[in-house]
């Protein structure tokens, strides 16, 4: 059974997989020969045809000059990443599971990984109140669970919090047992917490956080989160690699993990 496109009218990325599929039908082509156009597998060029994946900057060249688009491929993609991609959620929930490394710039909250569960309610009970969760409870157990997955594999993970993020956001007890969870994941040696400091604003991450995934096959990606629950996953390699680059920039200008650490447990007392 064929998987259908997704409804063209969703978005630019949804019509860039409808228009992919149909232009192949079209010329009598099957998947095996398209991969060989793109560089690709049978199997990667299924994905970018239900939309679950995207077309990068060279695939989507390499379709315009073999199919003589004037371009329109090309044209789509630089427009689609202006926009939103609904499948956002899905991509990145999968990467988190499945990277052996992760570099994490949060400029607002403590990231996902490390969460407790006292701290990841009262943030989805805020969520609640603005109608963006349904089940609060639910919503945590979920959360859990897939932190959870994410930390099954020790992957690596090098973080980068902006000293906003571990503001107070909710009663001190609360707080401090969050801290002390930071303390003791930073005593592992596959997890790497660092801090930058107020002091160092401005810097090229105040417009967001965002996180750099390496997958087990050598594929990178990165997701840029915005406000009002949308986001964009990047599975461009160049793109991708330019998020890296961004992290190091903003590490350059983070405390070390010992200063961090020392700051940290400062905030308890």
């Amino acid at each position: 059974m064929v998987n259908p496109s997704p409804n063209p009218d969703i978005s630019l990325y949804a019509l860039m997989a409808y228009y992919l599929r149909f232009l192949r039908l079209k010329r009598n082509m099957t998947q095996t020969q398209v991969g060989r156009i793109i560089n690709c597998t049978k199997s990667q060029v299924s994905k970018y045809e239900v939309g679950t994946r995207q077309l990068d900057e060279l695939e989507c060249a390499a379709l315009d000059k073999a199919w003589d688009t004037g371009g329109l491929f090309t044209i789509l993609l630089r427009y689609a990443r202006l926009g939103f991609d609904p499948n956002w959620p899905e991509g990145l929930r999968r990467y988190q599971r499945e990277a052996s490394v992760m570099r994490l710039f949060y400029n607002n909250v403590i990231p996902m990984p490390f969460q407790n569960e006292s701290y990841a309610r009262s943030l989805l009970t805020a969520g609640h109140e603005a109608q963006l969760v349904g089940d609060v409870e639910r919503a945590v157990a979920k959360r859990m669970a897939h932190q959870e997955m994410m930390l099954a594999d020790d992957p690596m993970i090098w973080a980068i919090l902006d000293e906003v993020a571990l503001r107070p956001m909710a009663d001190t007890g609360l707080m401090e047992e969050q801290r002390d969870r930071l303390l003791k994941l930073m005593d592992l040696r596959n997890i790497s917490i660092r801090v930058i400091p107020e002091a160092a604003l401005p810097h090229i991450g105040v417009d967001g956080s965002f996180s750099y995934f390496e997958l087990q096959n050598g594929q990178r990606a990165a997701f840029a989160g915005t406000n009002f629950n949308i986001g964009r996953i990047i599975d461009d390699q160049a793109e991708a690699a330019r998020v890296a680059v961004r992290f190091e920039r903003i590490a350059a200008r983070s405390w070390s993990e010992d200063q961090s650490r020392e700051w940290i447990a400062g905030m308890r007392t």
